[in-house]
Formats: C-alpha cells, structure tokens, sequence
C-alpha cells in the first residue's frame, strides 16, 4: 500500500526538555515539528547516514553495529 505523506514519530521528553524547546521555538520562530526533522536529518547525515546509504534490515547503516 503506498504512503499518503510523511510519517509520524513520538518522543519523549522530561517537562525540562519541553520547556527548554518550546522557549527555543518561541525565541527562533520555529515549530516545533519542523526543527525537529531538521535536526534528527543533520545529525543522520553528520553519522554518515545519508539518503543514498544501503542501510540493513537491523536498523543499523553501511558501518554495521557498535562502529563509529
């Protein structure tokens, strides 16, 4: 069956966390949704993950597990 949009995640945060990136979503003028992509696809890219990696069916990229 094929996608209609873009998948949903959850996370989890302490209300600390919270507070402190909604303060920082206030401040910047970002939602909070959007800047969370945009982090969670800078730091898979800065790890090497990038969108034309073969990645294997465990979850883990082209380094295989525990690598860095």
């Amino acid at each position: 069956m094929a996608k209609k949009g873009p998948s949903k995640i959850s996370v989890l945060l302490s209300d600390a966390e919270y507070e402190r990136l909604d303060a920082y979503c206030r401040d910047r003028g970002y939602k909070k949704s959007t800047l969370v992509a945009r982090l969670i696809r800078q730091y898979l890219d800065m790890e090497g993950y990038g969108a034309t990696a073969a990645f294997t069916p465990g979850g883990r990229g082209p380094r295989g597990p525990g690598m860095r």
